[in-house]
């Protein structure tokens, strides 16, 4: 899992990025295992800072042969790109993968509440 933030991207896969999210529809997002949330919300507050088209790491499926990139397209919007075995696959809107992170944090503060409240007998 990576925090690198690419951003010297070449006028070429700007492009074919860019058209490919304009010309066709969003996919419904995959679910990342919980492990990986904690590093793809660092990774999107990361992005969400930059003003290029940028990319960074997002997670991961099926045992690495998916895997996704957040892309901050030219028109600041960002997308979250999929991939399967190194090749573009699809893509979803933010929102929609944001809504699992967002569950995932509430989820989080919940268990820490109630582990606060219920400490374990030793």
């Amino acid at each position: 899992m990576s925090t690198e933030l690419y951003s010297d991207l070449k006028p070429d896969l700007i492009s074919k990025l860019d058209s490919y999210i304009d010309n066709n529809k969003p996919s419904k997002p995959s679910c990342l295992s919980n492990h990986q949330i904690p590093i793809s919300i660092s990774n999107l507050e990361t992005i969400k800072k930059t003003n290029e088209p940028s990319y960074i790491y997002a997670g991961d499926f099926s045992s690495g042969y998916y895997y996704c990139n957040y892309y901050r397209h030219s028109n600041g919007n960002i997308y979250v790109m999929n991939f399967y075995m190194q090749k573009f696959d699809e893509y979803y809107l933010l929102e929609e993968w944001e809504k699992q992170l967002k569950r995932y944090e509430t989820w989080v503060k919940s268990f820490e509440e109630s582990d606060k409240t219920n400490p374990i007998q030793q």
